[in-house]
């Protein structure tokens, strides 16, 4: 894989809208755009409306800090 395919793979699941009004929740990212939100990861992975292929990911409460490894 090359390093513009990697580029390519990450700049997809990059939100390409304000998630601030999502603090302090998770979303599901389907080309950039959530399709679904909860307090609860487990929750939103068995929400029908997402897909296996959508990115689930944590916003940050307001002035909150989060590290992803």
């Amino acid at each position: 894989m090359t390093v513009r395919e990697i580029q390519q793979q990450q700049e997809a699941v990059m939100p390409k809208e304000d998630l601030e009004s999502y603090g302090g929740q998770w979303v599901a990212l389907r080309d950039g755009y959530v399709v679904a939100n909860d307090l609860d990861p487990v929750a939103l992975r068995d929400n029908p409306e997402v897909s296996q292929g959508d990115t689930l990911i944590p916003v940050p409460a307001q002035g909150s800090e989060l590290l992803l490894l």
